[in-house]
């Protein structure tokens, strides 16, 4: 497999803090992608993908979750594959959407080798890897949980969906804990769902009952609600964590409702100032809870 590496050195990060920038070639085109080693990795170290969203990069995602902060911190590999680019220009990661349906790239196939790879490469001890994304990237990670359970241990996507032709093919080969952060009020991935198409980008599934679908995979029969983040109390927005669970179950389905939430990261803010247009579709971002820590404490449950 032809690999070239390109060292970037990251001003924000301490000198022996090294990202690696790699190109392989897959199924005869070239894919690229991020891959960050902490310092104190060791054989039992994960590897967690992070996916960026529909036009986003590697580099952004690694950028504005700072998960590579964590990755040092806990002792896990943090990867983030590059999409490629669509007719329409935009880079993109395959699952489906209505104007990428001629697309015969296999993202699924692509970081399926990654895993498998990048395991023998680091000699890790553990089989099974984790994935996050945002929006598009989200929508990926469920595509992952349907198509490669064998190599996942858990997913949690970030403004993600479940897109119809997922679920149709959807084949649990083993349970997959599933974690989604999700805002009411996202005008890009919608909440209440587009069964219908008419956002244009491929039917896909509300989240009540796509978290809802996954709880029942996992023989989930248990259901609570909690509000872990209030208005009263000073906070941006309501958070509500939905929890399904069965007693004597290790595998849980979580769901982090945010109130009026928009299509963002949590963990980052802006003023609407700067990016009106932006602020319609995103809003102003939410720091009542920092996506990438709860996404790692969820991970961190299966280990």
């Amino acid at each position: 497999m032809l690999i070239r590496l390109l060292i970037i050195l990251f001003a924000l990060y301490p000198v022996h803090l090294i990202s690696e920038q790699r190109l392989i070639i897959h199924e005869g085109v070239e894919r690229e992608y991020i891959i960050h080693v902490p310092e104190n990795l060791t054989q039992d170290s994960p590897i967690v993908f992070v996916i960026h969203g529909y036009t986003g990069s590697a580099e952004g995602i690694m950028g504005y979750s700072g998960m590579n902060n964590i990755a040092d911190r806990e002792s896990f590999v943090a990867v983030y594959p590059q999409g490629t680019i669509d007719s329409n220009g935009n880079a993109f990661f395959n699952v489906g959407y209505e104007f990428n349906k001629a697309s015969k790239i296999n993202d699924v196939s692509f970081i399926r080798s990654l895993v498998k790879s990048l395991t023998q490469e680091f000699n890790l001890q553990r089989k099974k890897a984790f994935a996050t994304g945002m929006s598009n990237g989200g929508d990926m990670s469920y595509l992952l949980a349907c198509t490669s359970s064998d190599l996942f241990r858990a997913v949690a996507p970030v403004a993600g969906v479940l897109m119809k032709q997922t679920k149709a093919s959807c084949e649990l080969e083993n349970s997959i804990p599933l974690f989604e952060i999700h805002g009411t009020a996202d005008k890009v991935s919608l909440f209440e769902g587009d069964l219908l198409n008419a956002g244009g980008w491929g039917a896909y599934y509300d989240l009540p009952s796509t978290v809802e679908f996954f709880a029942e995979e996992n023989q989930l029969a248990q259901k609570s609600v909690k509000q872990i983040s209030s208005k009263d109390n000073g906070a941006d927005y309501d958070i509500f964590f939905e929890r399904y669970w069965t007693e004597g179950f290790e595998e849980e389905v979580w769901l982090y409702r945010i109130e009026e939430g928009r299509h963002v990261w949590p963990g980052t803010k802006f003023n609407w100032w700067s990016n009106p247009i932006a602020w319609y579709y995103f809003g102003s971002g939410n720091e009542d809870i920092n996506a990438s820590e709860e996404v790692w404490a969820f991970f961190k449950k299966y280990l």
